[in-house]
Parts: structure tokens; sequence; C-alpha cells
């Protein structure tokens, strides 16, 4: 299976910081793949070859500039697919950048294999448990500790996910022209 996932520029203090609670919270995953925003989930591309997702990502890629992003809210997710919940970190800043990412990811040949039916929220994952209230008092004390993870995404990496194992593929840079901010 192929997905696309964007690597977050984090400082290298936000970078262990997630590290650290990933290895204590996120057994599952932490050794699977970094901390990532997902952008193309894996089962989405199914029958669709890599140069395919290649064209679909680089496209996207060349219309996109970088995103600024600031997480300072961590929040419990249901996995309807499995018995799992999530410990997310949700963008307050770039949460709409990050967002039109996976849009405009899923527009063309990937429009008909965009989950309507389950809004994308951008996320960091932290933690995995069957237990919810052990994330929500997780969530709880990183929210009162008022925790701030900013950061960059700069880029796209197209990655494949075989037998529980992912490896990057290829990573193209975002490198469209940023939006300019204008006084009304």
């Amino acid at each position: 299976m192929l997905l696309c996932v964007a690597y977050p520029r984090l400082s290298e203090a936000d970078a262990e910081m997630i590290r650290a609670f990933r290895r204590e919270h996120d057994q599952a995953y932490v050794d699977v793949i970094g901390a990532h925003w997902t952008l193309i989930f894996p089962g989405s591309t199914e029958g669709i070859g890599r140069d395919q997702l290649r064209d679909q990502v680089s496209s996207v890629a060349g219309r996109h500039a970088p995103v600024e992003f600031s997480c300072r809210h961590a929040l419990v997710y249901n996995n309807d697919l499995t018995d799992e919940y999530h410990l997310f970190l949700v963008p307050d800043q770039g949460f709409s950048g990050i967002s039109r990412l996976h849009d405009d990811l899923y527009s063309g040949l990937m429009r008909e294999r965009l989950r309507l039916d389950i809004p994308y929220v951008p996320h960091i994952g932290i933690a995995t448990s069957k237990d919810p209230d052990h994330l929500y008092d997780l969530a709880t004390a990183w929210n009162e500790e008022g925790k701030t993870i900013t950061g960059m995404v700069d880029s796209m990496t197209i990655c494949s996910y075989v037998d529980g194992e992912i490896e990057d593929l290829e990573t193209l840079d975002l490198a469209g022209i940023p939006l300019e901010i204008t006084d009304w």
C-alpha cells in the first residue's frame, strides 16, 4: 500500500518531546514511523501505481507553499476501524493549510477515494491505547501543562506500507508561492 505523509520540521527540543512521549505511550507505532501528518491514508491508494501517485503528489507540491504550524491542543480520537483510540496533537495555526494539502491530494484521480463520512482533522499521533480514559487523562495533562509544538510542513513523502513496516520512497518539496496577506 502507498500513502503520503508530511514529516514536520521541528526544533530538536520539540522533536525530542514528541519522541519521548511516543516511546512511553505509542509503543505500537513509534518504531514504525516518525512524527508525521498523514495526507493520503493507506488503503485509499489501492489500484493506483507509484508513478500515478507521484504525479499527483508532485502536482500538489508545486501548487502549495510551506505551512507553518503550532499545536497547543491534544485530543482523543476513536478509530472506528479498530478497537484502538489515539491521542492527537491538532494544530491551531496551520490547520487550514495542512487540510488544503490533504484536500488537494484527494482531487483528480484520488477524488473517488476521499472518505466524506470521516472529516479530516490534521494531526500528529502521539499515543495509542484501547483505554480512552487513559488517553483522556494524558490529553488533559498535556493541555494543562500548556505544551506548544511549532514547526513547518515543507515537503511531502510518498511511503509504502507493507507488513506493518513503512518505507519512505520519495520526498517532494512544497514549492508553491506563499499566499500574500494583505490588509483589507
